[in-house]
């Protein structure tokens, strides 16, 4: 309630800068979240909706040794990685509704799947950052790397138990489409409403603290802690972490996109504190094998 109230007279004493991030936070939703989020939400949707959990249960075996989930689960970390955040932690809620993998395979789904996309890595951190896609790929692959072994060593000491599997649905092509389009443009609308609200709440930030150090930005909202970035060692490895970690702008949209499913964030949050301390060690150790190569 003191918190809420707080930020209220803040958005009344500096409205002006409120409402230019506002603007600013819309801007980047239709110029490239939208464009970015947009079909995968709805391809991801519909993959699920036509069977990918079952046609994904071929790596049943490999799966359930790693991760201890079912092969369905696979679908979620696949499309997860290319993506982008939050398609991951969407096609995991979706996997659970539709019974393809159990509660509790869904919470350790959770701990790994959802993942910055290579579009975003390679293109912002990679390109704009260090002004090479060699450096984005080297992130990419740090960040991947990552988020499978934070899903092996947050596995849990017992096999998961099976997911309530289905027969496939009988919903009609043309409807699952329908509804995937459908999903995908409400959850768009919860995500870009997250973006612009942590970049309103950067911004109130900054004018009290001044412009916020990028390890800082990047814990509130990814984009920005990004772009204020060096292109150095340091950078390197405060970009792997901020990659690994989202930003708490990226799990406000990962909290809209699992509510009604019964998912828990304790053990998604477990796994982006995980991923972001193994990604800035590999980071770390990378930095010397790209720069000898170079």
């Amino acid at each position: 309630m003191a918190l809420a109230a707080l930020l209220a007279l803040a958005l009344l004493w500096n409205a002006a800068a409120a409402a230019e991030a506002v603007r600013r936070g819309v801007t980047l939703c239709l110029t490239s979240v939208i464009p970015a989020l947009f079909p995968f939400f709805a391809v991801s949707s519909l993959l699920v909706s036509l069977g990918a959990g079952d046609a994904a249960r071929v790596l049943e075996r490999p799966f359930r040794a790693l991760f201890r989930c079912g092969g369905a689960g696979a679908a979620a970390f696949l499309l997860g990685m290319i993506g982008g955040y939050p398609v991951g932690a969407s096609t995991v809620a979706a996997l659970v509704r539709r019974g393809d993998v159990s509660l509790a395979e869904g919470q350790r789904l959770l701990a790994f799947c959802n993942n910055a996309g290579p579009a975003f890595i390679i293109g912002v951190a990679g390109l704009t950052v260090f002004g090479s896609a060699r450096v984005g790929a080297y992130l990419y692959l740090i960040h991947i790397t990552a988020a499978a072994a934070a899903g092996v060593l947050l596995r849990g000491r017992h096999t998961a138990e099976a997911g309530t599997y289905r027969a496939p649905s009988r919903q009609s092509p043309l409807s699952a489409f329908l509804a995937s389009v459908q999903g995908a443009a409400s959850a768009m609308g919860r995500v870009c409403a997250f973006v612009v609200f942590f970049l309103v709440l950067l911004s109130l930030a900054e004018t009290v603290t001044g412009a916020l150090p990028p390890w800082a930005a990047g814990f509130l909202e990814l984009t920005n802690g990004i772009l204020r970035l060096s292109p150095t060692r340091s950078g390197f490895v405060t970009a792997a972490a901020l990659l690994g970690w989202g930003g708490l702008s990226v799990h406000g949209q990962t909290a809209s996109v699992l509510e009604g499913t019964g998912l828990s964030m304790t053990r998604y949050f477990a796994g982006k504190a995980l991923q972001t301390a193994l990604s800035a060690l590999l980071a770390w150790g990378a930095w010397h094998v790209m720069t000898a190569v170079a």
